[in-house]
């Protein structure tokens, strides 16, 4: 009896210290990525009148900072048929900022190292996926999850304008923000020990050891198109498991959600454009 006493502390300390950590590591690696890329994408010879969407797909920014494609890597087919480590020194700044947070997963028998979220199929990429990032935007009384999708990288608009892109130096003269690299990196953050809740009726301070949240695919509504195709589910136990990359893990004979936080790390930086 005093073994399960302690026992249970024991693995609430490590679980907080694991978790928690990774948590504070994460945040800090995507503040950073977040930072070098807006300070690149504000020095780069560009035309002032480029949005940010635009920008993403020059070539000269695909060599030098971002290119999407590399969010999944098949480790069993790397491009060019090189050594991981020389393939990966060989990518753009962000992608290279983003190695630390990628995790290695498994679909089909095939290895892949991949930025966490949802695994999507995606035939114009070389490892055929890409990766949506969930935003839970509510879940009703049962937990079910209504969700957005997100960008890993997406740009910072005024709700005024909410089609107008302020990187673009030719945006509409009533928008008082123009010719700004202006950049949030999303980060879906779920915990491998921790599990996630319902609030209590007492409130966010309340003593809440039920109420978990469980992990339903079958019942999430989307507000928007996923970036790719659905990978068939296997029912697998996993952080970022299921179709939707919310995770799945069990706890106490249920089947429930990991605590999870989407990460927004976000800089802005003044382009500087000569014409």
């Amino acid at each position: 009896m005093e073994f399960g006493f302690v026992a249970l502390l024991m693995y609430l300390l490590l679980a907080v210290t694991v978790d928690f950590g990774r948590l504070f590591f994460t945040a800090q690696a995507v503040q950073d990525a977040a930072r070098s890329t807006a300070r690149e994408l504000a020095v780069i010879p560009l035309p002032p009148d480029m949005t940010l969407d635009q920008a993403l797909q020059d070539p000269a920014v695909r060599a030098r900072i971002f290119q999407r494609e590399h969010l999944v890597i098949d480790l069993n087919a790397i491009p060019g048929g090189v050594p991981l480590e020389t393939f990966l020194d060989g990518l753009p700044v962000l992608n290279q900022m983003l190695r630390p947070l990628m995790i290695v997963d498994h679909s089909g028998g095939r290895r892949l190292m991949r930025y966490p979220g949802a695994l999507l199929t995606d035939p114009t990429t070389p490892s055929g996926f890409t990766v949506g990032i969930p935003y839970v935007q509510g879940r009703d009384a049962e937990g079910r999850e209504t969700l957005r999708w997100v960008p890993v990288v997406e740009e910072i608009r005024n709700p005024a304008f909410p089609t107008a892109s302020p990187f673009s130096m030719t945006t509409p003269a009533a928008m008082p923000q123009r010719g700004l690299v202006a950049i949030r990196i999303n980060y879906p953050y779920q915990a491998a020990m921790l599990s996630g809740h319902l609030q209590a009726a007492g409130g966010p301070t309340a003593p809440n050891v039920a109420n978990r949240i469980q992990a339903d695919d079958g019942a999430v509504v989307e507000t928007n198109a996923a970036p790719g195709g659905f990978v068939a589910d296997g029912g697998e136990a996993g952080v970022y498991a299921g179709s939707y990359g919310l995770g799945r893990l069990y706890a106490a004979g249920e089947t429930v959600r990991p605590f999870r936080k989407l990460m927004s790390a976000q800089a802005i930086f003044r382009r500087e454009v000569f014409d």
